[in-house]
């Protein structure tokens, strides 16, 4: 069972115990504010907070091309990504650059050999894969992207991204010991290395 199905799971509990303790009030209107005030306080995030991350999964998860990309036998690895730029290596690519945080940039074509040149300089390659993280969006939700940008204007010309969302406001107080209220995600690097080694529209 999922985060999401364990989430909605424990709010049907929850609102079959407010229902079995409202019928202990005397009269409808004070069982009926009971009952919204109960679930109403932990849950009311929880339709408009699923249907937002839902959303958000359907049209901006996965592999998004904004340009073309022709075929690539050699890219970049940029900073922070730039750590496994042997990871790579294993989709077809004659060398990968991995270029640092200062610019020094390491040419890699083997995960045992890669160039002593550390200076800064420009990358040869065309693209730089990086990644960015933890960006906060409204309603609980988390966004990571990995990004193909021009080695030369940093411009993006495609972006994976997964989800996550943190849930009720009582679960991203506590977490993790509460769980969340789910995510969207496979493993960007496939896709994001086949757009470049294949070529993308």
């Amino acid at each position: 069972m999922s985060d999401t199905e364990q989430l909605f799971l424990v709010g049907a509990i929850w609102t079959l115990l407010a229902a079995a303790i409202a019928r202990f009030i005397p009269n409808w209107p004070g069982r009926i504010a009971f009952v919204a005030i109960a679930v109403g306080i932990p849950f009311w995030e929880l339709p408009y907070g699923y249907y937002n991350f839902q959303k958000l999964c359907r049209e901006d998860g996965g592999l998004k091309v904004m340009e073309k990309i022709s075929p690539q036998e050699n890219v970049c690895a940029d900073f922070p990504f730039d750590t496994a730029a042997t990871d790579l290596l294993r989709f077809g690519f004659s060398s990968v650059e991995a270029r640092g945080k200062l610019g020094e940039v390491r040419k890699v074509t083997s995960a045992q050999a890669a160039s002593s040149d550390r200076q800064p300089r420009p990358a040869t390659s065309a693209y730089c894969v990086t990644f960015k993280n933890n960006n906060h969006l409204p309603w609980g939700v988390i966004r990571h992207d990995f990004l193909v940008t021009r080695s030369d204007n940093g411009r993006v010309v495609a972006r994976h991204s997964v989800f996550d969302w943190f849930g009720m406001w009582w679960q991203q107080m506590a977490k993790p010991i509460l769980g969340r209220g789910g995510e969207c995600r496979d493993d960007p690097i496939p896709a994001i290395a086949s757009a470049l080694r294949k070529g993308a529209n």
